[in-house]
């Protein structure tokens, strides 16, 4: 019925979809490149821009195990054997959005002294409003623990008073 042979067929498929290609994933930080030297053989360039993924997920994760802060402004490429660059994924996309991988990429770039100051500012504002509620919730906590006194005592002295 089939003009050919369907274990034919299925080999000639295959045979086709297991032409591996090697790739180099090569990774940028802020002071350097990276350079595979060696590449690895997989299926297609999705399969490399997986393991591209993994071995991100795998160095964020290795830098925060050694108490260093996530290195958000990292990238993977994804290269072919001429290093010609086919890809590249910033960290920060693999763990945020878009847009606040697009942010974090903004912030992180050296910006004026006005700005630092302007930070810092930000930053002082910040901490005085958190002192200013740490001290409004413990001067809450203090009216709270008078009041279930004041409780307690009316409490037993209406008990005397009716036993």
């Amino acid at each position: 019925m089939f003009p050919h042979d369907g274990k034919v067929g299925f080999a000639q498929i295959r045979t086709k979809a297991h032409n591996p290609m090697r790739y180099f994933i090569h990774i940028l930080t802020d002071k350097e490149r990276l350079i595979d030297p060696d590449g690895s053989e997989f299926a297609d360039l999705a399969t490399a821009r997986a393991e591209a993924s993994q071995s991100a997920r795998d160095l964020m994760a290795e830098e925060l195990r050694c108490g260093r802060p996530v290195p958000f402004t990292w990238q993977a490429q994804v290269a072919d054997h001429d290093g010609n660059v086919l890809l590249t994924l910033p960290f920060a996309r693999l763990v945020f959005s878009e847009v606040i991988a697009a942010q974090l990429s903004r912030m992180s770039r050296p910006t004026s002294p006005e700005a630092h100051l302007a930070l810092i500012e930000r930053a002082k504002t910040t901490f005085l409003r958190a002192r200013n509620t740490n001290a409004e919730i413990k001067d809450g906590l203090t009216e709270l623990r008078n009041q279930l006194r004041r409780l307690a005592q009316y409490s037993s002295a209406l008990g005397n008073g009716n036993g």
